[in-house]
This record gives C-alpha cells, structure tokens and sequence, in this order.
C-alpha cells in the first residue's frame, strides 16, 4: 500500500471522529462549562441575564422590509423581503 495514501486516510479518519466526538459530546461538555462559571447564591433568586431577555430588541414587518430595533429605537438590523 502506498505510504501517502496511509496517511491520507489516516487524517481523514481522524478528522471524521474527532467531528463525531465534537458532535456527540459538545452538548454535554457545553451545559456543564456554562454552569461552572455561573455564581449561584442558595438564598438569591436566580434572574436570567439581561442579554436574554427578549424585550431588549423589537421586531417591526411590513410588506417590504423587517426591521430590528434596539431598546433606544435605534435601527440595528435590515431585511428587504423582495427579491
């Protein structure tokens, strides 16, 4: 068999299993980082962040366009609907 093609199939079965591992395991490994790093204080109530609270963005549509509006009413973001 030839060497290089050894090798090629080597990284590429290496590759397919780290992604199959990345896939299989990144949620586990994700819920559980995201919980280390949170300070839980047994007699607070737990409040969730203000990045998501969905009252901080407003979403207006019409025919043309939808918009995406920050607390102050600045424009952030625009989608033109026709094509």
């Amino acid at each position: 068999m030839d060497k290089e093609r050894r090798t090629f199939l080597k990284i590429i079965l290496i590759g397919s299993g780290t992604l199959l591992a990345g896939k299989v395991l990144g949620p586990l490994f994700s819920g559980r980082v995201n919980n280390s790093f949170t300070k839980i204080d047994s007699s607070a109530k737990l409040n969730p962040p203000e990045e998501n609270n969905h009252r901080s963005f407003r979403v207006v549509e019409n025919e043309r366009v939808l918009s995406i509006y920050d607390n102050s009413g600045e424009e952030i973001f625009q989608i033109d609907k026709g094509a």
